[in-house]
């Protein structure tokens, strides 16, 4: 695994985890917030602070999306493709 910085935020308490599987992880302070697997699904664990959902609002821009996609899957408890838009 390595780790990796939201462009514009090297200094916030988030981080990217990359895995040798090709799994992502978002992680705000010590909690893993975002979760896509190799095949693009995204499984959002939780809202939690203000903080946190800056972070989750900085990350889903940099893949294309904004924070109510991730806020919309989460509150209504369904994963995500980010390549297809398939909802299960």
């Amino acid at each position: 695994m390595y780790s990796t910085y939201i462009k514009g935020h090297e200094y916030a308490a988030v981080k990217v985890n990359h895995y040798a599987n090709g799994r992502i992880a978002l992680q705000s302070y010590n909690t893993i917030v975002i979760e896509i697997d190799p095949e693009g699904w995204m499984t959002v664990n939780g809202l939690y602070s203000r903080t946190t959902i800056k972070h989750i609002g900085w990350f889903m821009r940099e893949l294309g999306f904004n924070y109510y996609t991730a806020k919309h899957a989460y509150e209504h408890n369904y994963s995500l493709n980010l390549n297809t838009g398939e909802v299960r």
